[in-house]
């Protein structure tokens, strides 16, 4: 072969490697992923940050972020969902996996990326209990919460209380609570001692620590009609009725707990950083919640949502996505940005977490926690509240307010699981 063959051939194979090169780059598209979740400003700017570091680590992927109002989600996801032109991944609440999975609208999450034995490894047991169908997990836990009690050591000074003990059973919530409340000359109440606000997790928590299951396993379906379901309602409204230590005439029980009128504010972790945001001069403490008696549980109702993955998305690349947002480094960060407690149980007892005196009672709060058996959301707030109201403002026991309740509740569960098929 002659000197000037051999230059022609080897420019004729580097330009054929140069092509193929080419050709494969153009072949080589990035895998797209689809994720929407509810809004929050907080949120959405967090997400959009894990998005960015995502893709810069795995630049074969790219994330397209959908961020929708609460009130619209739902209404957004599920005909897209049935139309089959829905998200990859996206927010559900934690009760409804199950609804979504028996579906088919769902996918378990890659063992390529977490097998079942790898996710119960690592999270808590009551984090993930709703996220598991048959032998395979469909989400990650997000948007987790607890109840645990926040408290004012001024006012609990001022009433002679010692801030470092807070108070441990029901009779000595009501104890304090009944030295920090103050009425003016014309008794007007003008600090409370303590605000459940009828808010629905706190009476669940009440009502869990205090033996009650709140779920048949025979019929599969709420049971709020039980004795002692029935004495943590009467708990809950006897401090509004009968001990008269939380007045809702005071409106606000946040605006109170801000102002210093309110001792003790039953309360999800994430309140930390509403009240530091909008009251920074603000000190308070936080304990768990009072059992109902000595040594008794400090059971807490534990409220989360999950990212999971649709049928239709590339499975392992969505699941490594999702995995991404709920790893160990992601959790330390909602901590600080959002308030969501981790769920990894390597987290719980870190140092920097545990040795907090404001951290360290939630992350306990998170092992004690008990998760929502219900899979309609109305059950969270709206109709145990309602209950709630119908013994303080319309007279009836709470035995009465329970029977509905159950009621209620029965068919709320029954037209959630309709509405969550697609």
């Amino acid at each position: 072969m002659t000197r000037k063959m051999r230059r022609v051939l080897a420019f004729s194979i580097a330009a054929l490697l140069v092509l193929g090169i080419a050709s494969g780059a153009v072949l080589a598209k990035k895998t797209t992923i689809v994720h929407w979740q509810h809004h929050s400003p907080a949120r959405k700017e967090m997400v959009e940050a894990f998005a960015a570091e995502f893709m810069e680590k795995n630049p074969d992927i790219e994330i397209q972020i959908e961020s929708i109002p609460e009130a619209d989600y739902f209404q957004k996801l599920l005909p897209a969902l049935a139309a089959g032109s829905g998200p990859d991944t996206f927010q559900i609440p934690a009760g409804q996996v199950s609804s979504y999975a028996a579906t088919g609208v769902l996918q378990p999450i890659s063992p390529k990326v977490a097998t079942a034995a790898q996710i119960e490894a690592d999270f808590v047991p009551s984090a993930i209990k709703r996220l598991k169908v048959g032998d395979n997990y469909y989400g990650f836990p997000i948007d987790t919460q607890t109840i645990v009690l926040f408290y004012n050591p001024q006012l609990f000074k001022e009433a002679g209380l010692d801030p470092a003990k807070p108070p441990q059973t029901w009779a000595e919530l009501i104890e304090y609570a009944k030295a920090m409340t103050r009425r003016d000359a014309n008794g007007v109440t003008t600090c409370m001692g303590v605000a459940t606000g009828g808010y629905g997790p706190v009476l669940a928590s009440l009502m869990l620590q205090n033996g009650a299951s709140l779920w048949n396993n025979q019929t599969d379906l709420p049971d709020f009609n039980s004795p002692a379901a029935i004495e943590a309602l009467k708990f809950a409204t006897d401090l509004v009725t009968t001990y008269k230590v939380e007045d809702r005439q005071m409106g606000s029980r946040w605006n109170a707990f801000r102002q210093s009128k309110l001792g003790m504010v039953f309360a999800h972790p994430a309140m930390i950083g509403s009240f530091r945001s909008t009251v920074p001069d603000l000190v308070f403490n936080i304990a768990q919640i009072p059992a109902p008696k000595p040594g008794g549980p400090r059971t807490t109702l534990l409220t989360s949502w999950a990212y999971v993955v649709s049928k239709k998305a590339p499975s392992e690349a969505a699941s490594k996505w999702v995995a991404y947002l709920t790893s160990a480094d992601a959790q330390k960060r909602w901590i600080t940005k959002t308030g969501d407690l981790p769920t990894r149980k390597a987290l719980l007892d870190l140092p920097e977490y545990k040795n907090d005196p404001l951290l360290g009672p939630c992350m306990e709060s998170m092992k004690n926690s008990v998760p929502v058996p219900w899979t309609t959301r109305r059950l969270d707030d709206e109709l145990p509240r309602q209950a709630y109201e119908r013994v303080i403002l319309k007279n009836e026991t709470p035995a009465q307010a329970m029977k509905w309740l159950s009621e209620e509740a029965v068919k709320a569960e029954k037209e959630q699981r309709a509405l969550a098929q697609p």
